[in-house]
């Protein structure tokens, strides 16, 4: 095979590669944030963060257009921007809130998987 094509990913662990996937993912992520709100998401680490993430009418559907209001043409070009469906994957989602209740017993093999 050849072609500039082949030559670019090569080497898949080439600097130039990385640029690609890790600016697709910037932009990507960003855009999903942006228009429709989703979830789970870096920016969400507590409850309350969850709480203030979620749409606030129930008329407007989770994982839908966050605003409905915003004109089709600049849904269109933000849109128009996303390459392919890599996005960062959330690791600091809910890092700061609490997952187990005080008291509750685990075994050692499940802790030591959740912690």
């Amino acid at each position: 095979m050849e072609g500039p094509e082949y030559e670019f990913v090569a080497d898949p662990m080439s600097d130039q590669v990385w640029d690609l996937w890790t600016g697709n993912a910037d932009t990507n992520t960003q855009i999903f944030r942006h228009l429709f709100r989703a979830d789970p998401d870096n920016n969400i680490k507590t409850f309350d963060d969850y709480d203030a993430f979620l749409p606030r009418h129930n008329k407007f559907k989770q994982g839908h257009l966050h605003d409905p209001f915003m004109p089709a043409e600049e849904v269109r070009q933000k849109l128009d921007q996303i390459k392919g469906h890599l996005v960062w994957m959330p690791l600091d989602y809910l890092c700061d809130a609490p997952m187990a209740e005080k008291g509750l017993q685990v075994n050692a093999y499940t802790e030591s998987i959740y912690t």
